[in-house]
């Protein structure tokens, strides 16, 4: 309960003030004047009722003051139509009249201002971008939540289970103890305009998967209960979730409050999943950047004629080469008219051509990956 002595907001403390005073006039009097107190002191507790709640920032005690004092003041203006007129009733009808219509500005004040805060509220949320669309139903998604959170949302009736799933793709309501959650599964990209998004970003791996993911799935919360906590301590509960829900088919993760985003990797998944590990898995660098340069960039040029230049030093370090030494170069790989310079460890030489295994995952080379199998000629 808020201190009777902190001042209520939204424009409450006169009516709300006046109310009460009301109330105590009404108590006072039905003590005194035992003929009328059938009335003023029920009144009185009706008075002092809503004069406190509206004091508290209740809204129903608010409305219920607006209410009761309209109706007070229509009673009054259709006695007039009855008994005498006189200036006590007027002035009463006044002051009931004033009381209404200051809960009322007070009410409207309050929607205005709760609309405001709701838009100023963060969005807590973490989002995957996917390859291609998942399948998930109310059952599918009540396991995967019992496996991230612990419980039981799947047994025994609703009464027995610490929450519950509802919905159909692409929109579930998760309920657990400590809030009301969105879980989203889309069949569309992320972002309304794909290429105006990924031209944010010069690294080709992350532009890439912002360029072709076809679905996604994410977690929001919706309400907390505990309301005490910044918003941002829910953060954990849902990398949990997110955790489970991620399968191979993700290529990035992407945080809306802040427009954070990385792509999908192991090293990725462990910085979330450390305290405050919603602030730093961007941070992350899974593999080598990728950035694009042109073929007449004068620092391609550069490096491509230094490498040539160094070359036969290369190749007669390599064929000096003991049990345990690596080596590797920067070369093009190409696959559908993509071409990408990546990093090769070389396992054998020949005149023409060089062999080796990728040292990094290609961004979009198809038929390739970390690890596979490559020729490249020498020239």
């Amino acid at each position: 309960m808020k201190p009777l002595k902190t001042k209520p907001r939204f424009g409450l403390a006169e009516p709300a003030g006046w109310t009460i005073g009301l109330s105590l006039l009404s108590l006072i009097g039905g003590a005194f004047l035992p003929k009328i107190a059938i009335i003023t002191i029920p009144l009185g507790i009706i008075y002092l009722a809503i004069g406190i709640g509206a004091w508290q920032e209740n809204r129903k005690a608010a409305a219920a003051g607006m209410w009761v004092f309209l109706i007070a003041v229509v009673m009054r203006a259709a006695s007039f139509a009855v008994f005498p007129f006189s200036w006590g009733k007027a002035a009463h009808l006044l002051l009931w009249g004033w009381i209404a219509w200051e809960y009322r500005q007070a009410l409207k004040r309050w929607e205005t201002e709760s609309d405001e805060e709701a838009d100023s509220k963060p969005l807590i949320s973490i989002a995957l971008l996917l390859k291609t669309p998942r399948y998930l139903e109310e059952a599918i998604l009540a396991q995967i939540v019992q496996s991230a959170w612990g419980g039981n949302y799947t047994e025994g009736d609703d009464d027995d289970r610490d929450g519950f799933v509802v919905g159909k793709s692409p929109i579930f309501m998760v309920k657990c103890p400590q809030g009301m959650f969105l879980v989203h599964n889309h069949q569309t990209p992320y972002f309304y305009d794909i290429e105006e998004t990924a031209g944010h970003f010069r690294e080709k791996r992350l532009r890439h998967a912002i360029q072709e993911h076809q679905a996604w799935i994410a977690v929001d919360l919706i309400t907390p209960f505990d309301t005490s906590l910044p918003r941002e301590e829910y953060y954990p509960l849902i990398i949990r979730l997110i955790y489970e829900l991620a399968d191979e088919d993700v290529m990035a993760v992407f945080r809306p409050e802040t427009g954070q985003i990385n792509i999908w990797a192991d090293d990725v998944l462990e910085a979330l999943l450390m305290p405050q590990g919603e602030d730093q898995f961007n941070q992350v660098t899974p593999h080598p950047p990728v950035i694009p340069v042109s073929a007449d960039d004068p620092e391609m040029i550069a490096a491509v004629t230094e490498a040539k230049r160094r070359w036969p030093e290369f190749l007669q370090a390599f064929q000096m080469k003991k049990d345990g030494d690596h080596f590797s170069i920067k070369a093009p790989v190409t696959s559908d008219g993509v071409t990408e310079y990546i990093w090769i460890e070389v396992t054998g030489l020949e005149r023409d051509y060089i062999h080796g295994l990728l040292g990094n995952e290609p961004v979009a080379l198809e038929g390739f990956h970390l690890g596979s199998v490559v020729e490249i000629p020498v020239s």
